[in-house]
């Protein structure tokens, strides 16, 4: 059965309900521990929350459950020695073109993270390539995109964290 106002099935719209209210301070520590390292062991987090590990099964069970959790993954680490560049660029895109842009960005192996934003642009990526030249091939092909109306991009200079 859905909700009248919100086109939702009704246990979806309860389930949401009940994801924000039971989010509370022992789980936001517990998700902060878990996205520092995933892989931390249940007597770990357990010792570092002062909850016995039965309780935090629990927690990180009801958290997947709840759809707050989606998944573990692996972060590979970039080659140390290996130069990369890095940009961040804002995109204004002509109406109704977005999802077009968009696909074709999705191709481009450079182009590392796509958001959308509110504000003076429409797009916001992350790119990156071995070095400067490359970065700037990438520039020029995503200048070049049909539906790409005006493009604003910063070279990122240092990496101060990475959460990622």
């Amino acid at each position: 059965m859905d909700t009248p106002d919100s086109g939702k099935p009704a246990a979806t719209e309860a389930r949401t309900r009940e994801r924000k209210a039971t989010l509370d301070g022992i789980d936001r520590k517990l998700i902060a521990l878990l996205q520092e390292n995933a892989r931390a062991s249940i007597s770990d987090l357990a010792r570092q929350l002062k909850l016995g590990r039965t309780t935090v099964h629990e927690r990180i069970a009801k958290l997947e459950a709840n759809g707050v959790i989606l998944g573990y993954s692996t972060i590979l680490s970039r080659d140390p020695g290996a130069p990369t560049s890095r940009a961040i660029v804002m995109l204004s895109l002509v109406q109704r073109m977005q999802s077009a842009v968009m696909e074709r960005l999705r191709r481009l192996p450079e182009v590392l993270t796509c958001h959308t934003v509110s504000g003076d642009f429409d797009l916001a990526l992350m790119i990156e390539a071995p070095q400067m030249d490359d970065l700037d091939a990438v520039l020029d092909e995503i200048i070049n995109l049909p539906g790409v109306e005006r493009c604003r991009s910063s070279i990122i200079m240092t990496t101060n964290f990475d959460k990622a």
